[in-house]
């Protein structure tokens, strides 16, 4: 068993877009069967080489590998000057892998290495990859930052989690499709285990864990979630410390970025442009963008029998995403005498001001009617509590109704508390008398009727 591998991969955090994972749990799977991953020379496609300044070949960097005893030493790096290609491809881990992929740090330091080189005139990154391991980001931003020289990534198909976030510290990024994959900006982990008091195997074999007095934190994120499934502490103190890090650094190196691209979601490049990658384009796209920001002069001719250098008229200058989207542009070049825009550019802008005129007017519109709603709302309500305000005077029971049927039933509720006030009968009409059924001799035997008739 690849013991060394599993100790790095299992429990740690990872930085990775859920394809890539997918491809690799059949792997991790196997090795706790007993799957053994042999030992295999890094893939030619890994290896670092140098493109010239000039005539833009192609030759190896160096070969990780020292030469065969008594076979040819390797040539020396022709004396010029050359843009260095750095491939970072497949699963992202810190240290070398077994089966041929090297580590993180070992890249970092042939960036570094590449960097001292008097003839390196800047990097490429080439990045093929959907993430991997939190810990392996760390090894190459640092290097990128010791770096003196200006750094591009490239991506060559796919540049997520892990990865995107190591290319958000370079000068710029590239995709060479607009169907690229790029973002799944978020950190996650897997745990996998027996509980700590578990039912027997298979075997009769069953599984404690004992901690010592005075240890009961000690591994308490795992023991949380394996055997309760309670993953509140791991995502407090191991995942979300190091996601709040990588939305925080992908902000600081592209605050264009917006806010729902970075909760995990993947993109294609060309959704984009402006914000996760800077444009589209070839790998020689690349090549210049590195020039440009080298500031390199190229090229030589001859006058009077001496070598002249080639002086170029186009200088660096500061690049504005939204304005070289507008004007599809990947690069804004300038003169000492300024940056100059043809009749269609021009009109490009025009346009895209008109808009913006037109969006803004619509916009204030908008903002206007919700206002004047608001004003007529706020009014409708003040002439409401006036209308309250005799009722809500009766009795706290009747203030504290919101609606006015709530009001209402406390009205009734007051009422039917006071019997001797309730209506007995319909006040509204009057009963019929008829005189011809009232027996008058009766009523005139009465004592007190004749007491009436004596007195008067």
């Amino acid at each position: 068993m690849n013991y060394e591998f599993l100790k790095d991969v299992l429990g740690s955090p990872w930085q990775i877009e859920p394809g890539t994972l997918n491809s690799f749990y059949p792997v991790l799977r196997g090795l706790f069967t007993g799957l053994h991953l042999e030992k295999s020379k890094e893939p030619e496609n890994h290896l670092a080489y140098q493109v010239s300044a000039d005539s833009r070949r192609i030759s190896m960097w160096s070969n990780p590998e020292p030469p065969l005893e008594g076979g040819e030493p390797e040539p020396e790096h022709e004396k010029q000057q050359v843009i260095h290609i750095l491939p970072v491809r497949s699963l992202l881990t810190k240290h070398d892998q077994n089966c041929g992929p090297v580590g993180t740090r070992t890249l970092a330091t042939r960036l570094l290495d590449a960097d001292g080189d008097p003839n390196v005139l800047g990097h490429i990154l080439v990045i093929e990859s959907g993430g991997g391991q939190a810990s392996a980001v760390p090894e190459m931003t640092d290097a990128i930052l010791k770096c003196s020289k200006p750094i591009v990534a490239w991506i060559d198909g796919m540049a997520a989690s892990a990865a995107y976030y190591i290319a958000c510290y370079c000068s710029k990024i590239i995709a060479s499709r607009e169907m690229d994959w790029v973002g799944s900006i978020g950190t996650m982990a897997m745990y996998e285990g027996r509980k700590s008091k578990s039912l027997e195997d298979e075997h009769g074999v069953v599984s404690v864990t004992i901690y010592a007095d005075g240890s009961d934190e000690k591994n308490e994120e795992w023991e949380k979630a394996i055997n309760e499934f309670d993953f509140t502490l791991v995502k407090e103190r191991v995942l979300n410390p190091f996601n709040t890090k990588f939305r925080a650094d992908v902000l600081a190196n592209r605050p264009q970025v917006l806010e729902t691209q970075l909760r995990g979601k993947t993109f294609y490049a060309g959704e984009v442009i402006g914000s996760l990658v800077d444009s589209v384009g070839e790998f020689s796209t690349a090549v210049d963008q590195v020039l440009l920001l080298a500031n390199y002069n190229s090229g030589s001719q001859k006058n009077s029998g001496d070598n002249q250098q080639i002086i170029n008229p186009k200088k660096q200058m500061k690049q504005f995403s939204h304005l070289n989207h507008v004007l599809a542009l990947e690069v804004l070049e300038a003169t000492d005498e300024g940056v100059f825009l043809n009749e269609e550019q021009l009109q490009s802008v025009e346009d895209r001001l008109e808009l913006n005129q037109q969006l803004s007017v619509e916009r204030d519109q908008a903002l206007q009617l919700s206002t004047d709603a608001i004003a007529t709302d706020e009014t409708s309500r003040a002439l409401l509590a006036s209308a309250y305000e005799p009722f809500n005077a009766i009795d706290p029971s009747i203030m504290v109704a919101v609606t006015a049927e709530a009001k209402a039933e406390a009205i009734r509720t007051l009422l039917s508390q006071k019997p001797g006030i309730n209506a007995i009968q319909n006040l509204g009409t009057r009963d019929d008398i008829k005189t011809d059924e009232v027996d008058w001799n009766l009523i005139n035997s009465l004592p007190h009727n004749k007491n009436v008739d004596i007195n008067s």
